[in-house]
């Protein structure tokens, strides 16, 4: 379906600018078959160039990660030419990202692609950011938005959930239900290892930075054992393990992959990655044990009836704290699953708030960057933008030791919450059981 041309593609001039000419070439021979007008260049100052000169461009495609000037770099560079203040840019990178992280805002990235490129993912981000807005879903495709309910019954796996995070692992958790799986629980490194030696298991999602013990080691530990199978006879050398961090720095997929791991997923954890991760990895993690009866795997039956899915309030997306579609995706639109979710992240960022604003009349950066991190990771996955960037840049302050504009920003986040927990409140109260009734 994605290869002949696309109607709403077509007659689109494109700039693709990657220092890497095969993907130059992916990029060309794929957009050319749904009739766009792609031009490359390895060099973004010749981009610049060809902009400065008035050739026109409907929308570009720039690598992330290039010599000399980096992908938002350019995008920054591009935003400062006439007539330039609006045309999609659409970030391509090595590893997963979202738009989520202050610098995509400033520059106005339309949209992120990951490498290796797949049609499918192309197709839809440039769409999105040539409608500025969610991409049409044709009915044909309508399926593919939800999870599959009965794909544990078809790969069962034994999968265990490593975050330190609760509201992290509430929404990885009911994702997961959402495919048949039940994944067993970690708060560290430690837990994960405790875990294994209980039982084995096939598949790990795993989070980078955990206190105690970090992802990165627990790996290196768990591929260790792996070779001693009379001492750890539960460490199975088909064993999966998939990175999960709210980091999108150069390098780090690199680092996953050193220590072990067999994939990179980026925070926060989308329904779209899910799906990804599960089709890629659970045909070969359930290898091992494709001749065990489907009673071994932990799963727990689909729904025959899903609940309705409820509307979003009616305020205009742009005014709201919250996207709230995000916690109707992961909740399945159960108005139960939902209030136990939000106020599960209430509580918890109301917590995090306090020590942070305690860490900066303290002036501890170490101590700042610790909770902004944790507390942006969870506020991202369950779409509270606004609330994001300012954490992130207290993160970002504190990695940097330097607090210039952290009590402001603290100030900010707080006054930022309140408006998140009266946006929530007012919506459950809207859409809860007792007032549909009414």
């Amino acid at each position: 379906m994605l290869e002949g041309p696309q109607p709403q593609l077509a007659d689109l001039r494109l700039l693709i600018v990657d220092d890497n000419p095969t993907n130059c070439r992916i990029l060309t021979l794929q957009t050319r078959k749904w009739g766009m007008v792609p031009r490359d260049t390895r060099e973004a100052a010749q981009a610049l160039e060809w902009l400065r000169a008035g050739e026109s461009f409907d929308l570009a495609i720039l690598d992330m990660q290039m010599p000399g000037m980096d992908g938002l770099m350019l995008a920054s560079e591009i935003r400062k030419l006439p007539g330039r203040a609006t045309m999609p840019l659409v970030l391509l990178a090595s590893i997963g990202v979202h738009s989520d992280h202050p610098d995509f805002a400033r520059a106005s990235i339309a949209g992120c692609l990951t490498k290796p490129i797949k049609p499918a993912q192309l197709q839809e981000t440039l769409l999105r950011a040539m409608s500025k807005s969610r991409p049409v879903v044709r009915q044909a495709a309508v399926a593919t938005t939800k999870l599959d309910p009965t794909f544990a019954s078809r790969f069962p796996l034994r999968v265990l959930l490593c975050d330190d995070n609760i509201v992290n692992q509430k929404v990885a958790s009911r994702l997961l239900q959402q495919m048949g799986y039940r994944a067993d629980l970690a708060a560290n490194g430690l837990e994960a290892l405790a875990a294994l030696d209980r039982q084995p298991y096939d598949l790990v999602f795993m989070d980078v930075m955990m206190p105690e013990m970090g992802g990165l080691e627990t790996t290196r530990i768990v591929r260790e054992r792996q070779q001693q199978p009379s001492q750890f006879p539960n460490y199975q050398l088909s064993i999966k393990i998939v990175a999960m961090t709210a980091s999108a720095m150069q390098g780090d997929r690199e680092k996953c992959l050193e220590a072990g791991m067999d994939d990179y997923v980026a925070k926060p954890v989308r329904l779209e990655d899910v799906r990804a991760i599960m089709e890629r990895w659970a045909p070969l993690a359930g290898k091992a044990r494709a001749a065990e009866p489907a009673v071994a795997a932990t799963q727990i039956p689909p729904t025959a009836n899903p609940p309705t899915q409820a509307n979003p309030p009616d305020a205009p997306p742009e005014e709201a704290p919250v996207d709230i579609s995000r916690l109707l995706d992961f909740t399945d639109g159960d108005p139960a699953s939902l209030r136990e979710l939000a106020t599960l992240y209430l509580d918890q960022t109301s917590q995090q708030l306090a020590q942070l604003e305690a860490a900066v009349r303290a002036d501890t950066a170490q101590e700042v960057r610790r909770l902004a991190h944790s507390c942006a990771g969870a506020s991202a996955t369950c779409g509270m933008r606004r609330l994001v960037l300012l954490l992130r840049e207290l993160e970002r302050e504190g990695f940097e030791g330097k607090l210039t504009n952290a009590k402001q920003l603290s100030r900010q986040a707080s006054e930022e919450f309140d408006r998140i927990r009266l946006f929530l409140e007012a919506y459950l109260a809207e859409h809860s059981p007792l007032a549909a009734k009414t």
